[in-house]
């Protein structure tokens, strides 16, 4: 007999527009915490029916066919489901933490990625809790960084051969339909990287120039809604004035000048470096444990992972500039005592920090500004321990508003309110908003 569907008691609507401050924050983070529990029965219930066959007794010839029948999800979600499933069948740990809600969704479904790749999948299980503290300790963009490191590390065969096979099938077209003109193109991460930071320079060259029209029409009342063009067409325009730029220039090869190189910047880790450097000297074979993941760095600044021996043979023959960084991620040597960030010091310190290191902050490291932790005034060095990328918002927020940021031990940031509490989701165990998580109400 078919049972009534489960019911879970949630805050009303007018409960929820009575709330405000830390109040929001708390019952946010419950709501969260009930999504991944629900998230880990409904796994629960696919994998069972994945283990069991039970799809095949209505006809459904796969147990995703069988999920998008019973529940009307999409083909995707359906696959996320099952893959989730299988993962969770070899790291039981990670299972245990996403039914008690200390693991997030995300994060799960990118580890049962991981697992999906069989050339990797039976090295999963070994790498459990490091890369499970991983998915706990770090936001979620940094998360997925690491593990296309441990990818990287686990498959070094399939990831040289992927890298090698992308920049042999690179590409580019131009097609004209209608009068309109579309680009498509396709390059490896080399090329890619060099093409994406020239493309990034001329993109905000674009927006200067429309943000001093608008300042100087507009005054104090300027505002990027009332700037010329929309993004959309300053970067059509940049395509433009890069090529432009070349053929009013001397390129490599077709006379006596030349452009100046963009420059590439590849942080990886000493030991890699080593390595593949020793490998490709003398051919030692190279061993590294993947599980060692969080030491290990070779990548753009974008965090997109590197061919270790494609970035050992750029380094050799002078293309790429190389970064030399400790386990926690900081830069080990720095200059002499300077004001303000310049130089290779700044371009040293965007390479291994892309973006703003405020929580959930997105803004790129390239347009941000390179903060001093302890304050310039009162005593903090410029120094690259002392740095940390902030865009200007949450710059001059965190000294207006007396906020501290700490870098802990394994790299990742504290923040820290005036009044003493932590910047970061809240503790369950102190929450009370939503007391009737648990509480499920059957027919």
């Amino acid at each position: 007999m078919m049972r009534e569907p489960a019911t879970i008691c949630l805050p009303s609507a007018d409960h929820i527009a009575g709330l405000d401050g830390t109040d929001l924050d708390r019952l946010l983070w419950e709501l969260e915490v009930t999504r991944r529990q629900l998230t880990a029965t409904i796994v629960s219930v696919v994998d069972r029916c994945d283990q069991t066959a039970h799809y095949l007794v209505d006809g459904h010839r796969t147990v995703r066919a069988w999920n998008a029948a019973i529940t009307n999800t999409s083909p995707a979600e359906s696959l996320r489901r099952q893959r989730v499933g299988k993962a969770l069948r070899i790291l039981p740990t990670l299972a245990g933490e996403l039914a008690a809600g200390t693991v997030g969704v995300d994060q799960v479904v990118e580890l049962a990625g991981l697992h999906a790749n069989p050339r990797c999948a039976d090295q999963l299980a070994g790498s459990e809790r490091i890369l499970l503290d991983a998915a706990k300790a770090l936001e979620f963009v940094d998360f997925r960084t690491v593990t296309r490191r441990w990818e990287q590390l686990a498959d070094a065969d399939g990831a040289h051969r992927d890298h090698e096979l992308t920049h042999q099938h690179r590409n580019a077209s131009l097609t004209e339909t209608g009068g309109q003109y579309s680009w498509s193109t396709s390059h490896g991460v080399i090329q890619g990287t060099t093409m994406n930071n020239i493309f990034t320079a001329f993109c905000d060259a674009e927006f200067l120039t429309d943000w001093e029209t608008t300042t100087q029409q507009h005054g104090d009342l300027a505002s990027p809604i009332l700037m010329p063009r929309t993004d959309r067409q300053r970067r059509a325009d940049a395509l433009v004035a890069i090529f432009e730029t070349a053929a009013t220039s001397t390129a490599r090869g077709t006379g006596g000048g030349t452009l100046a190189d963009p420059v590439v910047n590849l942080t990886i880790d000493h030991d890699q470096f080593e390595q593949y450097l020793r490998e490709q000297l003398d051919g030692t074979p190279v061993q590294i444990d993947p599980a060692t993941v969080l030491d290990r760095r070779c990548e753009t600044i974008d965090g997109v992972p590197v061919d270790p021996r494609q970035a050992v043979a750029l380094a050799i023959v002078g293309q790429v500039r190389r970064i030399v960084i400790n386990t926690a991620g900081v830069i080990t040597d720095a200059g002499r005592l300077r004001r303000l960030f310049t130089g290779p010091l700044r371009e040293a310190l965007i390479a291994i920090s892309p973006r703003c290191m405020w929580l959930g902050c997105t803004i790129r490291a390239a347009v941000s500004q390179i903060d001093h932790l302890q304050p310039h005034t009162a005593g903090g060095l410029t120094h690259a321990a002392n740095a940390a990328i902030a865009c200007q918002h949450h710059n001059l927020f965190k000294h207006r508003h007396r906020y501290t940021a700490q870098r802990q031990p394994d790299g990742t940031w504290q923040f820290i309110r005036p009044n003493g509490t932590q910047l970061h989701t809240p503790d369950t165990a102190q929450s009370r908003l939503l007391d009737c998580r648990h509480v499920i109400g059957q027919a």
